[in-house]
């Protein structure tokens, strides 16, 4: 069965993973739930974050999406990409080419979803709930707007 995500929440994921790699050094999400209304990602980290590392968290992604910065894709050979990006997590019948996917600079990673053009059309990056268990920090997201204003 194929993945659908929601180009907007997906979208929003990658700028999560830059914003958790970044500020805590948790690297990618290493599992996902993409979905409309509420998504989910879980990091690897070794102790909890505190109300005011999330709420960081949440201020950055925000303050990314409201820079309007351009998503583009670009693609690249497989031997070429797999000298700059990890490419375990792609399907086994990904092809001889390998897409990249760029949050201005910001993000860049291997890819096979859907992204807004513009990451303003995310709206704005609410963190719902959060909790770490056995060194597994969950993070539940939502999406309220589009915030295309200002």
């Amino acid at each position: 069965m194929t993945k659908t995500y929601d180009p907007r929440m997906h979208t929003a994921e990658h700028i999560l993973n830059a914003v958790m790699d970044r500020k805590f050094g948790s690297g990618r999400c290493f599992n996902a739930h993409i979905e409309k209304k509420k998504s989910r990602c879980d990091y690897r980290l070794l102790g909890p974050l505190t109300e005011e590392d999330i709420r960081e968290v949440e201020d950055t992604v925000n303050e990314v999406i409201h820079s309007n910065l351009p998503v583009t894709e670009e693609w690249l050979s497989k031997d070429r990409a797999a000298e700059r990006y990890n490419l375990e997590r792609l399907p086994a019948d990904t092809g001889e080419r390998v897409r990249i996917i760029r949050v201005g600079d910001v993000d860049a990673c291997t890819c096979i979803g859907p992204h807004v053009a513009s990451i303003r059309e995310i709206g704005r990056f609410h963190i719902a709930s959060h909790s770490l268990q056995d060194g597994v920090l969950r993070i539940r997201y939502k999406l309220t707007g589009p915030t295309l204003a200002g």
